[in-house]
């Protein structure tokens, strides 16, 4: 596509180059102590643009940058029509940045996705997101120490010089919570977080008739048909969110049926009303460190082998509807969500991202002894 000074710019167009794409990770992130390889061919699949439904609705344009003829940084730059649609706006986006720490490549890998966005009449260049909001997001800013939780990523510290330079600035963090349990000395329920939880269970169901129950698989359309209803509703002003296709939910239903755990996976209902969602998972990153990134010949012995060995939970998503919210349906969903824990001996939980401007939730966590473990950050620039 272009040459700037040794580094050349190529757009992914062979299936060797995006094996090359998927792979740079690899040597990028070589010797990172806390960074894990995602599954290879689960890379492949969320990058093909025939098949993952987000591409219905999106285009994207994956970039190479190589450097005396080696690939050195990759990014991808994404018209997410939707988003437009839905806030009648013209941004743009970019992800899936890998670079080595070299000014030049940044320069011309950003410069590549930026040209690409504005020839289809985007006004602004905001990421990284890979390849939506609803994806793995932004720049690790803080938490370096902390392994990556599953879907999230683990980013170089210079990324965010790489951005700053390039005219980038911030647009919003997003900060992820955790609790240790053992800290807390609950193991056997009597620790005061618990009991606080359940205090505010019984306050809330005195004056309302609340239903915390599992997810039907055996119906799961209808369930997911629920989900995608609660979500709409509660999500809708969050900074960023977009609506799930029917495709997109589709793809998210084989996704849940994979990793979801039915024990942490539930439906809050008032008056028999669906009014929350909430789901968990095992984090499946302590399994993938060990699997290097593939399932043959031996990562599927390993994911059998330790899979009943995980002890710890990402919160996948909770979502409630105004009404739920307004009448504090968190507290019996977390109640039961403890007590579940508790009684499995799981020691360590993280939250998903919660946007810093979502006061109420980032309180609520913090009333609830939750500590600050990461914060990712998503920027922007006019272009």
């Amino acid at each position: 596509m272009g040459v700037n000074g040794s580094i050349e710019i190529k757009a992914v167009r062979t299936a060797p180059d995006l094996a090359s794409f998927i792979r740079l990770h690899r040597s990028i992130n070589a010797g990172e102590e806390r960074w894990i390889p995602p599954l290879y061919a689960q890379e492949k699949k969320d990058l093909d643009r025939h098949k993952n439904p987000f591409y219905e609705h999106a285009e994207a344009e994956f970039f190479l940058a190589l450097k005396d003829g080696r690939p050195a940084g990759r990014i991808a730059a994404i018209e997410n029509s939707l988003h437009n649609i839905y806030y009648g706006d013209r941004v743009g986006f970019f992800g899936y940045y890998e670079a080595v720490d070299d000014d030049d490549v940044g320069r011309a890998l950003f410069d590549a996705a930026e040209k690409w966005l504005k020839e289809r009449g985007m006004e602004f260049m905001r990421g990284p997101v890979n390849p939506s909001m609803n994806g793995n997001i932004g720049f690790l800013v803080d938490g370096f120490d902390w392994p990556p939780s599953m879907l999230m990523p683990y980013t170089k510290r210079y990324y965010i010089d790489h951005a700053r330079a390039n005219g980038l600035d911030k647009a919003m963090d997003v900060i992820v919570y955790g609790w240790y349990f053992h800290v807390y000395d609950l193991a056997d329920q009597g620790g005061r977080f618990l009991k606080q939880l359940e205090r505010l269970e019984r306050f809330i169901n005195k004056k309302n008739k609340i239903t915390v129950r599992r997810v039907n698989l055996d119906d799961v359309d209808s369930e997911i048909a629920i989900i995608k209803e609660i979500c709409n509703q509660s999500l809708k002003d969050n900074w960023g969110y977009v609506p799930l296709t029917d495709g997109e939910m589709e793809a998210l239903k084989h996704e849940l049926l994979r990793i979801v755990d039915p024990d942490f996976f539930y439906i809050a209902e008032i008056d028999g009303t669906p009014e929350a969602v909430f789901m968990a998972s095992p984090d499946y990153n302590e399994i993938l460190a060990r699997m290097n990134g593939r399932i043959f010949p031996f990562g599927w012995l390993k994911f059998l082998l330790f899979k009943k060995k995980i002890d710890k939970l990402i919160l996948y998503l909770f979502a409630a509807t105004p009404k739920g919210e307004h009448i504090g349906i968190a507290a019996p969903i977390y109640a039961e969500f403890f007590r579940e824990c508790f009684k499995r001996k799981i020691k360590n939980y993280e939250t998903g991202y919660v946007l810093e401007n979502n006061l109420r939730l980032c309180n609520m966590l913090d009333k609830f002894y939750a500590t600050k473990r990461k914060r990712y950050r998503i920027f922007q620039k006019p272009i």
